[in-house]
């Protein structure tokens, strides 16, 4: 006799409510706690119910009326069903029936769901029912009961059946069909449509049994697809933490769903618009500088598409950033000896490529010379001839080391890359890179940064190139800077602040060229109602940036008489001695010496420089 109850109980003993084998699911919760992926475990998706049953509700009853209508009469086993059973069996010259009661068959789901049926195992579930007998109420084993049911689909427990194909959440929510149609799909678990043959001679049976009209008014099996309503999050968030995930709890990431779904929504607007002019796809990516949280983060207009590469992310794909590389170079020249007006001269020059027999000329995109230009403007409005003259002054391996202190990961030495390092080359994902312009936000201690978040902000600098009044201009000022391609197959803006940076990227999926794309457009357009809505949410305020100690503003004389001037951030001592409105420029306000040749061209362009 204690042998037998030892080899029954032992699957009790020995059972791991957290084995890998069980079905579960996890959550994904956004930072305010609302569920943004409900998906299935590989072996299934289970959900237990979320209120106390009551033995009055309807689907119970009926539940109890088919599977077990002795069930709060019986002590763990029903004489009669087993009789009855044993009766069919012997007729059958085979197993039909196992006559269990509800008990019986909660220990079979828990314990023995792939052993064979038998009468030694239907012992052993008997033993065991005994036992819950004892220990549970006839409630707590009808509640176990009904969240280890399986309802097809991969779908375990009445909880995950009713929200998974009714979209209800409370048992005394369905309707008669539904309530039937769970009854009968116990039975028959495979089923694909209600009027399929075995299903129909079932409740047929049960309505000769019962005596009732059963009607189910659905012929498809309802369903819904497993919550995961930002399958981007979702598959980067399992990637990072699936070491940790645990099964029925809930996980939070960083992201705003508010935020995440209006940027899908907006996006999609949008492309619809640019579909004429040959753009197709999108990716968007947004952190809180202070901590490094996601806010957003999704590619591609259809994630489940054939036709849209979604499984490679291209927010972490490797990318020629182009000029957004430029505002580490300048950067550079701030640390050193530059000011926000010192001058730069633009000419198109040869440089030494580093390749024997092979030289560099350089081009701006206007393909337009602009002589000598403020350090401020030759940024922000990308002009190439200046920043690869500024490089050169440099000398390129001091550039690329300083570009490695901002963890900028290169596959070759410098002298690989030559002058376009600073310009479009470096293979750089873009994730990492909007990883890199948090790092330019300014702090109390940086008068360099501080002097560069000026620089990018101020809408004044980009008069040349996109106009004072552009779509890059927000309700709180951004430090942005844009880059198209040269062959307009990409199209991007990247900005900061000390609240958020954000990312945002159009092109199109077949490599092709779009058509009247220019540096703000569309990037800039979508860019823009993204930065507008993180300022409704509250992720960007009005900040004011502490300006470092050793800064002060200064009137600067735009002519000789000063009837014009600005306001310029600069050190106590520092004096500026050109005058741009009456064309005479000082060479004590360039940062690096020029040739006889140079200055003969700027004469040419009608620049007047005093030394």
């Amino acid at each position: 006799m204690w042998v037998f109850c030892s080899y029954s109980l032992y699957p009790v003993i020995t059972f791991q409510e957290d084995s890998k084998d069980l079905p579960g699911r996890f959550f994904i919760l956004d930072r305010n706690g609302e569920v943004i992926t409900d998906k299935s475990y590989e072996n299934g998706y289970y959900k237990t119910l979320e209120t106390k049953i009551n033995i009055e509700n309807k689907f119970i009853q009926e539940l109890i009326l088919v599977e077990d209508k002795n069930y709060f009469s019986h002590f763990w086993i029903s004489i009669f069903s087993k009789w009855r059973a044993f009766r069919d069996n012997i007729l059958s010259w085979k197993i039909v029936s196992g006559g269990s009661t509800l008990t019986e068959q909660l220990v079979k789901n828990k314990y023995f769901k792939y052993k064979s049926r038998s009468y030694l195992q239907k012992l052993r579930e008997a033993s065991i029912a005994m036992s819950y007998e004892i220990y549970f109420s006839k409630e707590e084993i009808l509640e176990k009961y009904l969240n280890s049911l399986y309802f097809w689909n991969n779908l375990y427990g009445v909880q995950s059946a009713i929200e998974t194909y009714f979209w209800k959440y409370k048992l005394d929510q369905l309707s008669e069909s539904e309530r039937w149609f769970l009854i009968g799909l116990l039975r028959y678990p495979w089923i694909k449509t209600t009027t399929e043959k075995h299903f129909q001679d079932y409740i047929h049976t049960l309505e000769k049994r019962l005596n009732y009209k059963i009607t189910i008014d659905f012929k498809k099996l309802p369903t819904r697809e497993n919550i995961d309503n930002f399958p981007f999050v979702t598959k980067i968030f399992l990637e990072k933490e699936k070491n940790i995930l645990v099964k029925n709890k809930k996980n939070s990431a960083t992201i705003d769903a508010e935020f995440q779904e209006y940027s899908r929504e907006m996006l999609q607007k949008t492309l619809k618009e640019l579909s004429p002019r040959n753009v197709t796809n999108w990716a968007i990516f947004a952190i809180n500088p202070k901590n490094g949280e996601i806010l957003i983060y999704q590619w591609s207009k259809d994630f489940y598409s054939n036709n849209i590469e979604w499984q490679f992310d291209v927010i972490k794909a490797k990318r020629q950033p182009g000029s957004t590389m430029k505002p580490f170079l300048y950067l550079m020249g701030l640390e050193k000896w530059a000011w926000l007006d010192s001058l730069l001269v633009d000419l198109e020059r040869s440089y030494d490529s580093f390749q024997e027999g092979k030289s560099y000329i350089s081009t701006n995109y206007s393909l337009k010379e602009y002589g000598l230009v403020s350090y401020k403007k030759a940024l922000w409005n990308s002009f190439n001839n200046a920043t690869v003259r500024l490089a050169q002054a440099f000398w390129l391996q001091d550039v690329y080391e300083y570009y490695q202190n901002f963890w900028f990961e290169f596959l070759y030495w410098s002298e690989h890359y030559w002058y376009s390092l600073v310009l479009w080359n470096p293979n750089v994902s873009l994730y990492d890179m909007v990883h890199h312009y948090k790092k330019l936000v300014p702090n109390e201690n940086s008068q360099s940064k501080f002097l560069l978040y000026q620089l990018l902000s101020s809408s004044d600098n980009r008069d040349i190139s996109f106009w004072v009044n552009s779509i890059l201009n927000t309700s709180i000022p951004q430090a942005v800077k844009t880059w198209t391609s040269s062959n307009f197959r990409d199209n991007w803006v990247i900005s900061y602040h000390p609240d958020l940076v954000v990312w945002v990227w159009v092109w199109n999926n077949d490599n092709s060229s779009m058509k009247w794309v220019t540096g703000i457009t569309w990037a800039g357009y979508i860019w823009h109602q993204i930065i507008e809505k993180a300022i409704d949410l509250g992720y960007i305020t009005n900040t004011d940036l502490q300006v470092p100690d050793w800064l002060l503003q200064k009137k600067y004389c735009l002519d000789e008489q000063c009837f014009r001037s600005q306001l310029e951030y600069m050190q106590a001592n520092r004096e500026y001695h050109s005058h741009i409105y009456n064309k005479k420029y000082s060479e004590q306000d360039m940062i690096f010496e020029i040739s006889d040749k140079e200055r003969q061209r700027l004469d040419e362009l009608g620049f007047y420089l005093e030394k």
